[in-house]
């Protein structure tokens, strides 16, 4: 009986032993080793992290597309993979391009890859039915709980300088003209390069003179459709105004007081434009006074013609007919010259 019990333990601690071995092993079988193309690199240069991972029979590999960015170093492009038999499964090899910018010892970051039974997913196959599975995927996996995860530790890669301590200590200077202009250029390229320069100027000349007529004629365009000018268009209504006061022959009809009247009138009218606050609450007196003596020098005649033309029209000075139209010429005098000097 103690015989049976004894061999009964035993076969026990068997059993355990071959489970613990089982399990070990899958846990070493699923490593993930990382290993860069070159340990030294130069500034802008690209160089490649490889991942080898062994994968079992059956199995689905989740992995990132880059390598997570970092302080001077990113992803070229995204990830390809590569993959091997062995032994019952596969040696899958992910190659992950990178590139850096800072100079000196560069941290290349580590990364997760999850495998798990490929059990009803699609995706990319490889040896003994494993097959890759969308990165994206993980996140929405409802048997997220059965894959494990298989890290991949961080790298160092040094990053050289392209100036040499060499160049720093010869002195660093410009390259001589003859690098730039001399024997160096490629002719051939340099006379194709201005030829097809010629061409491309002289096709495009009759073009860019379209253009350019074009833009004339809508320039010309909008200028009319703006209309002429309201001050030269003021100043022309009210000379052609006083010439057809003049023309009607009031002054010699001894309708002395209406030429008058009329012909102050419509160069109030013209004063008023010339700024908004000289309106019609002045009399001509004040409207005068307001003008001042700044526009023309002609003041002096419009302004004893105007003064003339109030106590014709509210007293009983009736100057007779060449002083009416003396009168009449310094207000139309004073109005043609002021075009060139209005406030």
């Amino acid at each position: 009986m103690m015989k049976r019990m004894h061999l009964a333990l035993a076969i026990s601690w068997v059993l355990v032993a071959g489970t613990t071995t089982v399990s070990l092993t899958a846990q070493i079988s699923l490593e993930a080793t990382g290993s860069l193309s070159a340990d030294t690199v130069g500034q802008g240069d690209v160089f490649e992290l490889y991942v080898e991972i062994a994968v079992p029979s059956g199995s689905v590999v989740y992995f990132p597309d880059t390598v997570p960015s970092a302080f001077g170093l990113e992803s070229f492009r995204e990830v390809d993979w590569e993959s091997e038999a062995f032994g019952d499964g596969g040696i899958l090899t992910l190659i992950y391009p990178l590139i850096a910018f800072q100079i000196g010892l560069v941290p290349v970051p580590g990364l997760d890859v999850f495998i798990g039974p490929a059990t009803g997913i699609e995706g990319p196959s490889f040896h003994t039915g494993s097959v890759i599975g969308e990165w994206s995927g993980i996140a929405a996996d409802s048997g997220l709980a059965v894959l494990e995860r298989v890290p991949v530790a961080r790298q160092a890669v040094w990053i050289a300088s392209p100036i040499q301590p060499g160049d720093i200590s010869a002195g660093l200077e410009p390259r001589l003209p003859s690098d730039v202009l001399g024997a160096n250029w490629d002719w051939l390229s340099l006379v194709l390069i201005v030829s097809l320069s010629t061409v491309l100027l002289v096709a495009m000349t009759p073009m860019v003179r379209k253009l350019l007529t074009e833009r004339g004629s809508k320039e010309a365009l909008l200028d009319a459709s703006l209309g002429p000018d309201p001050s030269l268009v003021r100043w022309q209504a009210a000379l052609d105004e006083l010439d057809r006061i003049f023309s009607l022959g009031l002054h010699l009809n001894e309708e002395v007081e209406e030429f008058y009247g009329r012909s102050s009138r419509a160069v109030r009218t013209y004063v008023e434009g010339l700024d908004v606050a000289w309106g019609p609450s002045f009399t001509s007196s004040e409207l005068m006074l307001q003008l001042g003596r700044g526009v023309n020098g002609s003041f002096l005649n419009l302004y004893g013609s105007m003064d003339v033309a109030e106590v014709v029209k509210f007293g009983r000075l009736r100057p007779d007919a060449d002083s009416a139209e003396s009168d009449w010429r310094a207000l139309r005098n004073w109005v043609e010259k002021s075009r060139s000097r209005e406030p």
